[in-house]
């Protein structure tokens, strides 16, 4: 990866965005903040999170970081991943990404789902607003748990 200064925030409910995240980190050695809710947020069940999150965004109520966070205006790259949550951002990483519209680096996705990530890129484009997006990298967990290792490596040297 690239000689800048690069910092990896993430949120994983059910811990695929974390094996990403981690072999992100060792792929970088650049310091990982995972996002956190408090517990009674969301249930350890997809379909009851898929309802909520459905409530959250419609009405505008997303859940508060309890995380704190750290000056990103020291690193040139942040590297923003989530699971898909109904082909869309989860709703703590568009919490973080309201949190930081100041910040002026770039911006690199990256998600994990249980399917295609259908329009993830251009979801995650549009809660960033005037935030400098790159191309994400996405890993289907369905099926293949093999993350290929050489994919991940390509879309980091571009960054």
């Amino acid at each position: 990866m690239m000689a800048q200064q690069a910092l990896i925030v993430y949120y994983s409910q059910f811990n695929n965005t974390t094996k990403l995240a981690k072999l992100i980190q060792d792929a970088t050695k650049a310091p990982a903040l995972r996002l956190r809710v408090a517990d009674s947020v969301y249930p350890n069940n997809m379909e009851a999170t898929g309802r909520i999150y459905q409530q959250q965004l419609k009405q505008h109520q997303l859940p508060k970081l309890i995380n704190s966070m750290p000056q990103l205006n020291q690193y040139d790259v942040v590297l923003v991943g989530g699971p898909v949550w109904n082909g869309n951002v989860a709703a703590p990483v568009i919490e973080f990404l309201k949190t930081i519209q100041e910040y002026q680096g770039l911006i690199a996705p990256f998600s994990t789902a249980w399917s295609d990530s259908d329009d993830y890129q251009e979801n995650f484009i549009k809660w960033a607003g005037p935030l400098q997006v790159t191309d994400g990298f996405h890993v289907t967990t369905h099926g293949s748990h093999q993350f290929k290792a050489n994919n991940l490596a390509a879309w980091l040297r571009k960054l």
